[in-house]
């Protein structure tokens, strides 16, 4: 009969957490750069057809999109600084005993701010 697997470290300690922030940073800077290109396409039908409300609106869609990849770049920093400041915080007061709080607790806690 199999016996069951103990993890040896946590599931969500801080190196994996700042493994997945990193790709999420840089999926998010590849999105951007997509959503420049595309809204750079559709400029340049807006010159060549003034008239084209489609593109127009497309346009603004790429540019709202290529915002809302930095604005997420930008809260995925927040929260790593956060969550640093709130896990060197606790290993400076061992005292409390709350030795067992894991680290996806903690930024969960730290993203309701």
């Amino acid at each position: 009969m199999p016996s069951e697997y103990v993890l040896k470290r946590p599931v969500m300690d801080m190196n994996r957490v700042q493994k997945t922030a990193k790709k999420l940073i840089e999926e998010s800077s590849e999105d951007r750069s997509l959503a420049l290109e595309l809204m750079n396409y559709y400029r340049d039908m807006v010159e060549a057809n003034p008239n084209d409300n489609t593109s127009k609106s497309l346009m603004v869609d790429c540019l709202k999109l290529a915002q809302s990849s930095k604005d997420k770049v930008i809260r995925v920093i927040d929260l790593l600084v956060k969550m640093e400041a709130a896990t060197s915080k606790t290993n400076n007061t061992k005292a409390t005993g709350n030795d067992n709080a894991s680290v996806f607790s903690a930024l969960e806690e730290l993203s309701n701010d």
